[in-house]
């Protein structure tokens, strides 16, 4: 149904069926939106939030962790993500006011909050990340040495959310490239992450003394239904990361009947244009200062053929460079590849050719004289895959488009006018 314009509490921006979004979610968003556009609307961002929270309520449980978390061994866990997200909206937006608030710490500095720091001898890495100069496949941590990091203390404060943080509370908020500094035993770098999260804590702690558990949920919830809503487009072939593995779009494609290859085919035929064969000429030199003087004289109008036979050391230079027609078929050789990729007419710079470290070096010139073009077969295992492919894409879509406007429209939505002006 359509959104019902409604006075609402001040601090909500909106209610979706019956639940609050509030205004602090709207103003973070918003702000963070118009640095990169400043002629973002709070309106349009609103909308994004409840379709957001529209769709990931709809779809969750319908996609495993892993497939929407594909780059999670190598990325940050999901949780910690949000954390930084929602640390780093909140620092970016309000960084006036927390800087007064840090000035009112003793010596105006967040290591006021920290009482001592741990020693981090080499028995108690050991004991966690096991011996040292190992060959590691993984850098993970075991149940057992989970349990053994979570007792050893890199820093003890005096602040309430953070009063001991531990080794496993660090490492579990590493990157792989993080987790490898851990194994190494860089000290200064597991203190420095330590820190940071010092100060991500802080920073979440300010917002809920200042905005309320409930706000800051909702922001956090916002984050998290944002990062799923992106990637479910992602499984949907939509967005920047489209070349990654979906499970669903594999799905689709597999159900894809040869009548509808051949109908995409016959409607995009241009996407299946393709070189069937070249008629081409080169010079092969073995000084690439020669080469690059051959090549300017070619590019002047000097007959290429004559240029060959005075200057070429490839066998066929009796016969000006000449290498025929060469068709698309089987395995190319690397100067045949060479040759499919100039443009008619157009003379190639020197080209190094692809030699073994000890053999001769030597260079390519290459002249395509003429050049035959024509379409994949519409039985080839190419026009297959990448018509199933789009096909696949585009039933997604249309998919996800039905979804969305089908829980749009069964949806209950009170708007609060005056937190879209302010």
């Amino acid at each position: 149904m359509m959104a019902i314009q409604t006075t609402l509490q001040p601090e909500l921006a909106a209610r979706l069926d019956g639940k609050p979004v509030y205004k602090l979610t709207l103003d973070v968003l918003a702000q963070i939106a118009q640095l990169e556009n400043p002629k973002t609307r709070r309106v349009d961002i609103l909308d994004n939030i409840i379709r957001n929270r529209l769709l990931a309520g709809a779809v969750r449980g319908r996609f495993a962790e892993e497939e929407l978390q594909s780059s999670r061994r190598v990325a940050f866990e999901p949780d910690v993500t949000l954390d930084n997200q929602l640390s780093g909206y909140l620092r970016t937006i309000y960084h006036k006011d927390l800087e007064t608030a840090i000035n009112k710490l003793p010596g105006g500095r967040l290591d006021a909050l920290v009482q001592e720091k741990g020693k981090l001898d080499e028995e108690e890495l050991n004991k966690v990340f096991g011996p040292k100069n190992r060959v590691m496949l993984d850098y993970t941590l075991s149940p057992a040495q989970q349990t053994i990091a979570a007792h050893v203390p890199v820093l003890r404060c005096n602040f309430a959310p953070a009063v001991d943080i531990s080794l496993y509370a660090i490492f579990r908020r590493q990157n792989v490239q993080g987790r490898v500094e851990f194994f190494n035993r860089n000290r200064d770098f597991i203190r420095q992450q330590a820190q940071l999260y010092l100060a991500n804590l802080y920073v979440i702690e300010w917002a809920r003394q200042r905005f309320g558990e409930l706000a800051l949920s909702d922001l956090r919830q916002a984050l998290e239904e944002q990062n799923t809503t992106r990637a479910i487009m992602g499984l949907h072939g939509i967005g920047a990361d489209t070349d990654s593995e979906s499970k669903l779009l594999n799905q689709l494609a597999a159900e894809v009947k040869p009548k509808e290859i051949q109908a995409y085919f016959g409607a995009h035929k241009e996407e299946f244009r393709r070189i069937v064969s070249v008629k081409s000429r080169h010079i092969r030199l073995d000084n690439e200062v020669l080469a690059r003087r051959v090549a300017e004289l070619a590019s002047q109008g000097v007959d290429f053929a004559k240029l060959a036979q005075q200057y070429s050391t490839a066998a066929d230079a009796a016969q000006g460079g000449d290498l025929g027609v060469i068709h698309h078929k089987g395995q190319l050789s690397w100067l045949e590849q060479l040759a499919y990729m100039q443009e008619p007419g157009k003379i190639s710079p020197p080209v190094r050719a692809a030699v073994a470290p000890d053999e001769k070096a030597y260079w390519e010139i290459v002249l395509v004289e003429n050049r035959n073009e024509g379409y994949q077969d519409p039985a080839s295992e190419t026009v297959r895959y990448q018509a199933s492919q789009a096909i696949a894409q585009d039933k997604a879509v249309r998919q996800l488009s039905s979804l969305q406007a089908k829980l749009r429209k069964n949806a209950r939505i009170e708007i609060n006018q005056v937190a879209l002006t302010n």
